[in-house]
């Protein structure tokens, strides 16, 4: 990448910061107060535990071997609702809500970096007395994950990777928009005009089938436990947030691991494109990738059943032949 600055998902202009002239005009006619919609029905009741001062709430069910999933931006522990009934059937799977995402509480210090996410990471894994697991990861939770599992090679048992960004030069130059939204207090305006109108817009990108994103979802995601402004100061936290060293020991380690690895990806990623995908499998001996036609950004979202079958056979033989599902 030849800006020295790491850059951000463009995906984050899209669902944090649409920062053009029609988008404010739309904000400030619709968008002129955060009104929390009814909470949607729990599957699995959430957990807390206090981590370095932060509560960090988060879903567990099952018993037996550990299989760790965790989400990305805009998302949080919700993602994986429609799979973790599947999958506690063969582990005891646990889902975290990131630090200032679904309920769990933002970083006191504002830190955002994802060395301070994977520490957080390491600190909730050790609290819950998880040794060694399967770690699953997605989006931005991806260099998180993978930033831990380098640091703690004896820590994990496989890999499971589905869409996300390991690479400085994955993430394509910043629009005008994300520049000016790092500048205060720009981005601080625009997301307090139209906050939930850009999350869904994200949301909405990352699938085919827009119908899948209901206002329900739209809010669980948004605003679950009431305050408006969560989220956004954790959406342009992590838009502010240097990147560069973070990206560049991922890129310097990927090569040294050598656990079970599965790289999962949707063939209609409007973020990510398969060949992101594919040069992460290929930096990584003895993975496999697996495409999923029809299916944008956020599987989970848009294809639970197809996902979950997927853990489920990698969890059973740590092998899978490369191909489309």
């Amino acid at each position: 990448m030849n800006d020295a600055t790491p850059q951000l998902v463009t995906r984050i202009g899209t669902y944090a910061l649409v920062f053009s002239l029609a988008v404010l005009v739309v904000a400030i006619a619709g968008c002129g107060s955060e009104i929390a919609l009814p909470s949607s029905v729990e599957r699995t009741p959430m957990q807390n535990v206090s981590i370095d001062g932060i509560n960090i709430s988060y879903l567990e069910k099952g018993e037996g071997d550990p299989v760790v999933l965790v989400h990305g931006i805009p998302t949080s522990s919700y993602l994986w609702r429609d799979m973790i009934g599947e999958l506690s059937a063969h582990g005891r799977v646990i889902a975290p809500d990131l630090p200032g995402f679904g309920y769990s509480d933002p970083p006191p210090n504002g830190d955002y970096s994802i060395s301070r996410y994977a520490a957080v990471f390491e600190t909730f894994l050790e609290t819950l007395s998880i040794e060694r697991a399967t770690l699953v990861c997605h989006d931005w939770g991806g260099p998180i994950v993978l930033t831990y599992a380098l640091r703690h090679p004896d820590k994990y048992e496989r890999l499971i990777i589905f869409d996300t960004f390991l690479h400085r030069d994955d993430l394509p130059p910043w629009p005008l928009s994300m520049k000016i939204a790092k500048i205060r207090p720009f981005g601080e305006i625009f997301m307090g005009l139209g906050g939930r109108s850009i999350a869904r817009a994200g949301l909405e990108q990352g699938v085919r089938n827009t119908s899948l994103i209901t206002d329900g979802i739209v809010q669980r995601y948004y605003m679950p436990d009431g305050d408006p402004d969560k989220l956004k100061r954790t959406m342009l936290g992590t838009l502010r947030v240097e990147y560069l060293e973070d990206l560049r020991f991922i890129e310097q380690n990927i090569r040294t691991i050598d656990r079970p690895t599965l790289v999962v990806w949707a063939e209609d990623d409007s973020f990510f494109p398969v060949s992101v995908g594919e040069r992460i499998h290929s930096q990584i001996k003895g993975s496999s990738l697996v495409r999923i036609p029809d299916c944008g950004h956020f599987i989970p979202e848009e294809r639970p059943i197809t996902a979950t079958q997927i853990i489920i056979d990698f969890l059973k033989t740590s092998q899978y032949a490369d191909g489309e599902i």
